[in-house]
């Protein structure tokens, strides 16, 4: 039930508990001050406390007309009892008057109390409600909009802050998924367009020879290709991998596939690959540590210069395995070193515009370095090559 009723008037209610049962109890307890202190020690032994106010005004006619048994005595009475009487009656009337005043007071200062709470709670939640109501009109279209900053150094200031931190981190990740998104199409498009337009170029001659169709078909595998390499890097990228990451690898095993799958590459750029020592065996898993290690080695060999070369070493710092390559490449600016690991990013287009790639293969060397609890570094600088050192967990002994 109290599900259903407003905030304001909950704290109303509770509020309300609280300054009645305060009434009351304050109330009691000046009545029976207000007996025992001024009423008790005037009427003991004179006056019944069980009369009532009829009762009394009875009880004093009695006295004037000297009919009451303890004022038989009539004229031969001392007048100062009399008197003495008529002071403790007044004092139990005026007992009487107290405790009814007291009683309307009490209801009175209640009925303030809660009028008060319920004025002040609306105007104290006055910014939750307007908070609410930016938060209902903020959706994914318009992400940018932010709360109006609350003066207040309270709970509903921080609560504002803390709202508009998380809405700028929403808004960097729409942008970065939009962006991720249409770069993903452009990287599929571009072989697409290219398969239509060598179909297209065969179509139009008349008698296409089997040159012809020798070059169209070339040209459709090599965009086929692309395609795939396209989505199998976006699926490892998105892949949430729940495989095991406990497997003893030897870097000195894993790094021999990896030079020779990249010899025609290594012969082509005429780039040497220089192995040095790999003794620190590392924790994660085999598959996800070769992707690393292949695109690592792969773009250093990619982006190096004819005759230059690529080291690869391992080194422990602590519970890590650091193993780092460098190249003698074409290398990097500082500003650019930030967004590597975006996908789809690529470096300077002038600078790299025939080397073939999607521009995925840091942000899955990222990813998974993650996802093995481990980490990622880069040093650069143009013209002179790059070093990333990339730290495993070491295996225990």
């Amino acid at each position: 039930m109290l599900n259903r009723v407003s905030l304001r008037m909950r704290l109303t209610l509770l509020t309300g508990c609280i300054v009645i049962l305060t009434a009351v109890c304050v109330t009691l307890i000046s009545i029976h001050n207000a007996e025992s202190k001024f009423v008790k020690p005037f009427t003991a032994g004179a006056v019944p406390m069980n009369r009532t106010e009829g009762d009394l005004s009875e009880f004093m006619k009695e006295i004037e007309i000297g009919a009451h048994p303890d004022t038989m005595e009539g004229e031969k009475g001392d007048k100062g009892e009399l008197n003495n009487i008529s002071v403790q009656v007044s004092t139990i009337e005026a007992n009487e008057r107290f405790v009814n005043a007291s009683v309307i007071y009490m209801f009175i200062i209640i009925a303030f109390g809660m009028a008060a709470t319920y004025a002040i709670a609306g105007r104290a939640l006055r910014p939750v409600n307007q908070l609410s109501t930016t938060i209902r009109n903020i959706n994914e279209n318009n992400l940018s909009q932010r709360l109006v900053p609350i003066s207040t150094n309270d709970e509903i200031g921080s609560l504002a802050d803390s709202f508009n931190t998380m809405l700028n981190r929403l808004d960097e990740s729409f942008t970065r998924q939009k962006r991720f998104a249409s770069n993903a199409a452009h990287e599929l498009k571009t072989p697409l367009a290219t398969i239509k337009a060598g179909i297209q170029v065969l179509k139009l001659d008349e008698s296409p020879s089997i040159e012809d169709y020798r070059e169209t078909v070339d040209i459709t595998e090599q965009s086929t290709q692309r395609l795939i390499d396209v989505v199998e890097d976006l699926l490892h990228l998105t892949a949430d991998s729940q495989e095991s990451a406990t497997d003893v690898i030897d870097l000195s095993e894993a790094l021999q596939p990896i030079e020779q799958e990249l010899e025609p590459l290594r012969k082509q750029k005429r780039v040497q690959i220089q192995i040095g020592e790999c003794s620190h065996p590392i924790v994660g898993n085999k598959t996800l540590v070769y992707r690393v290690l292949f695109n690592l080695i792969e773009n250093a060999v990619k982006y190096n210069t004819p005759g230059g070369k690529v080291q690869i070493s391992t080194a422990r710092r602590g519970s890590h395995t650091i193993i780092q390559i460098s190249d003698t490449g074409i290398g990097m600016r500082d500003e650019e070193l930030p967004h590597i690991f975006e996908p789809f990013y690529r470096v300077d287009k002038s600078r790299s515009r025939n080397i073939a790639g999607s521009g995925l293969g840091l942000s899955i060397v990222k990813a998974i370095m993650e996802k093995h609890n481990g980490f990622i570094k880069v040093q650069s600088r143009p013209d002179v090559g790059t070093t990333f050192e990339a730290a495993f967990p070491t295996l225990s002994k």
